[in-house]
């Protein structure tokens, strides 16, 4: 746990989410239910991320159709 506060902090990424994701997975199975809250809210955040991330996509594609067709 002490290598935690020596990583760099930089932007939440989707990769990120996952591994944590797949931290507490483990610590659910090795400690039973104590973590699970933890590990619900985390893979709702991840499932919020990529719905997040798949509508920033859709808008970009939107935006170069629509600048294709002024061209």
């Amino acid at each position: 746990m002490s290598e935690w506060h020596h990583r760099e902090r930089g932007p939440i990424t989707e990769e990120k989410l996952v591994r944590a994701v797949h931290i507490l997975a483990d610590m659910v199975e090795d400690h039973g239910p104590t973590f699970r809250p933890l590990y619900q809210d985390l893979r709702q955040q991840l499932a919020e991320h990529r719905i997040r991330k798949q509508a920033a996509a859709a808008a970009e594609a939107r935006a170069a159709q629509g600048e294709s067709k002024v061209a």
